[in-house]
């Protein structure tokens, strides 16, 4: 249901490529601590060749915090277009720094648009604000939001459960090892049920789920009284047509039309038979692939 409305370098934070392994350098991680593969801030999912040289996708985690749900797109999206995770490095104190991170990034992997946007919850604010910085320098950008309402309530961290199963992995845990105060096995094997359900293309051990917990909470309470900005040119908001516990939601649209005080252009809305948990599950990726692959690009429309 939709509802519309009048020669580049990889980035310094990468750490794997699907194609290059090696192709990124170890470095430093923010806060001296070393970063692993499974929570660097880019994740280059499908990184830019001379054959894959169409608009990048950047795809932002939110409070999810690692981008990693992202990665069934590559089958769904057509192979010339460059797919990134933008993740949660550390722990964010406001919106505007992530901001002010992430377009070094963008700016670093492609220094002109066109580009693609996609945020799912506190990261569909960020992705907004993106969007409004890259128009505002002229830029041709498409921006798609999941799961992002301007006037809801902040967003709570994710619960071990909700985490693991944003990434595919079934757990019997009610919250994550250190904000429950279990110990590090129970972190440890959470851990590793993940990098099972992603048949070992992530190795995420039991001290990254321990800060992915901080930095999940942090993510969320970004988003207390922040105000979008006004977005030059058009938005597509993707919304949830169910409620975590799965029933229906009575006026889901509403989600939609409360962006309206914050977009120029189109405003175009879908409402999506899942959850907010399942706007990144791999079957409803078809959908939001084609979605992405419907969204216009647009530049500043006012002086």
């Amino acid at each position: 249901m939709s509802t519309r409305d009048d020669p580049v370098a990889m980035p310094s934070t990468c750490r794997w490529t699907a194609d290059r392994p090696d192709s990124c350098p170890a470095e430093s991680a923010v806060d001296e601590r070393a970063e692993s593969v499974a929570t660097a801030i880019v994740l280059p999912i499908r990184p830019r060749t001379t054959s894959v040289d169409g608009a990048p996708l950047f795809c932002l985690a939110g409070e999810a915090v690692l981008a990693w749900n992202y990665v069934d797109l590559v089958a769904h999206l057509d192979p010339r277009v460059p797919i990134y995770g933008l993740q949660a490095g550390s722990e964010p104190r406001t919106i505007g720094e992530y901001v002010t991170r992430y377009l070094a990034e963008i700016r670093r992997i492609a220094p002109h648009g066109p580009y693609q946007l996609l945020g799912w919850s506190a990261g569909g604010f960020v992705a907004h604000e993106v969007a409004v910085r890259l128009r505002a320098a002229g830029e041709h950008v498409s921006v798609v939001l999941l799961a992002t309402d301007p006037t809801a309530l902040t967003p709570a961290p994710l619960s071990a459960d909700r985490f693991a199963a944003v990434l595919g992995a079934d757990i019997d845990t009610p919250s994550f090892g250190a904000r429950a105060g279990a110990g590090a096995t129970t972190s440890t094997s959470i851990a590793a049920a993940i990098n099972a359900a992603l048949a070992g293309t992530i190795d995420l051990t039991g001290s990254d789920f321990d800060r992915i917990a901080e930095v999940s909470a942090a993510a969320a309470d970004m988003v207390t009284g922040h105000r979008p900005s006004r977005l030059p040119g058009d938005l597509t908001v993707c919304v949830a047509g169910r409620a975590l516990d799965g029933t229906d939601r009575l006026d889901p649209g509403a989600t939609v039309r409360n962006w309206r005080p914050y977009v120029d252009g189109a405003l175009t809305g879908f409402v999506l038979d899942a959850t907010p948990d399942e706007l990144t599950a791999p079957d409803l990726l078809p959908e939001i692939a084609q979605i992405l692959a419907r969204t216009p690009f647009s530049a500043r429309t006012t002086l």
